[in-house]
């Protein structure tokens, strides 16, 4: 099976994929960043010097976007309560 292998001048290896992968063109470079939590690397912008990184939101999982929606369907359930209990207390 075909691997691709990044690795320093040392002999390091920095990552080993197999699969589909991209080989590298040219020169591999590197940039030091920190990543805030609830953010992802999606590229890096290298028409400007020093090349920036683009972050974007995490995405929400499965568990997140339930927990949302069942805050949004009790908040539903409360309003609609509400206006039960105004409708029998003389529908103000």
């Amino acid at each position: 099976m075909k691997t691709l292998i990044i690795y320093d001048d040392t002999g390091y290896i920095y990552l080993q994929m197999s699969g589909m992968y991209q080989v590298p063109q040219g020169g591999i470079q590197y940039l030091e960043t920190e990543v805030s939590e609830g953010k992802i690397l999606k590229s890096i912008d290298i028409s400007k010097t020093p090349h920036i990184p683009i972050l974007e939101d995490m995405p929400k999982t499965d568990l997140e976007k339930t927990q949302n929606q069942l805050l949004e369907t009790q908040a539903q359930l409360a309003d609609l309560q509400e206006q039960i209990l105004l409708k029998e207390n003389g529908g103000m």
